[in-house]
Order: C-alpha cells, then structure tokens, then sequence
C-alpha cells in the first residue's frame, strides 16, 4: 500500500474511531488498515494511534499528523479535478493555418462550431497561401493539401481534393491542345508562387506518377 493510501486508511480509523469500521468505509478488510496504520507509524518513528481491546484513541501526533494528511489528500484530490476539468474542457489559445480559400470555405465554419463548444479557447487563424513552418512560426494546426514530405510532425487525413487543369478556348484555339502532360513545358501557364519550393504539377498516367516542371 503507497502512502497516500496509508494516509487515506488511517483517517479513516481516526473518523470511524475503529478498524473495523474504517475497513468498513473503505470497503477492505480490518487487516489491511492494521498494516496500512502500523507501515505509517514505523516510517514515522512515532505511534499515531493508542489502541486497545476496547477503543481507539488517537495521540498528539496522531492529531497533527491526521490535520497535515486531510490538506494533503484535499490538495491531491483538487489537483486531480483540475487536471481532468483542464483536459475535459480546452482552454487558451490555438493557432491554425491553411490556403486563403480553403481555409475560408471550409476552415473557418469548423472554427466557429469550436468556438461555440469552447469559449475559453482563443483561436488565431492564418489563412495564407505559403507553407507556414509550424514550428518556427509556433503554428498548432496545419492545413495542407497535396503530398507531404517526410517530416517528424504528425499528419492525419482528413479529406481529398481533386485538382482540374483548365484553358481558356481562346488560349486552346490559339496554341493547340496538349496531349500529354510533358507538353505544357512548351505551353503558357499560369500557377501560384511561393505553395511549393520547386514549381511543378504531378499527374497520373495510368498508374505512373508523373511530374512536370513549369
């Protein structure tokens, strides 16, 4: 038995005015409080209790040290509650980021639902379109969409984006129709600075992946 269940099994005797009794409280048997009691006063070095066949009588020191373990066992149990209250209910603040667009679209409905359900919780929103370094920037949560690199953070899937490539009929009437996606080397295209360190889109054929530098 560790000492804070001592501690909690000889208040109990101290309460009760018995073993037996405090056994009963405790739902253990009058033995378990006996050894609980007797490992307390030989760690002490001084006796706690006065027992005899017919009462129970607690010492000067019993007194004093049952006050010192009712703040100690009342501070544990407040530090218990409020590690699972803390857990139970967010508080402080969060930073998040994602792409200006998604991130109004779909990000930000998700924040107000959150907020609504935590009220306590300051979240600050960095909707931009530039990969955010989480840690240098000290960002919580990040919104990605496309393939990560290999990286000690971690990630989880939450969705899918289908990407289209689009042409205007007058550019397609101009310049012609690619067929393969290594053509678009030769063609104008139009893409967004600063997402990726190397400009390029990735295709399928079939089932090879394909990448095409822009």
């Amino acid at each position: 038995m560790d000492r804070f269940q001592s501690m909690t099994a000889f208040l109990a005797v101290v309460d009760t005015g018995g073993f037996a009794s405090a056994a009963r409280r405790l739902k253990v048997s009058p033995s378990v409080v006996t050894r609980a009691v007797s490992d307390l006063e030989e760690r002490l070095g001084v006796r706690l209790l006065t027992r005899t066949t017919r009462f129970v009588r607690v010492t000067e020191a019993g007194t004093a040290y049952a006050d010192s373990c009712r703040r100690i066992l009342a501070e544990l149990e407040e530090a218990d509650e409020h590690a699972a209250s803390a857990h139970a209910a967010p508080r402080g603040r969060l930073t998040l980021t994602a792409p200006v667009n998604f991130g109004r679209m779909h990000v930000l409905p998700v924040v107000h639902d959150y907020l609504g359900r935590f009220p306590e919780v300051d979240v600050n929103c960095w909707f931009v379109d530039r990969v955010v370094s989480l840690v240098d920037e000290g960002v919580d949560v990040a919104v990605r969409i496309g393939d990560l690199p290999d990286s000690s953070l971690q990630a989880i899937r939450v969705g899918s984006v289908r990407q289209v490539l689009c042409a205007s009929p007058a550019y397609l009437a101009s310049h012609g129709l690619p067929q393969r996606p290594q053509e678009l080397a030769q063609h104008t295209t139009i893409t967004a600075s600063g997402l990726t360190s190397t400009p390029e889109w990735r295709f399928l054929e079939g089932d090879k992946a394909l990448a095409v530098r822009l």
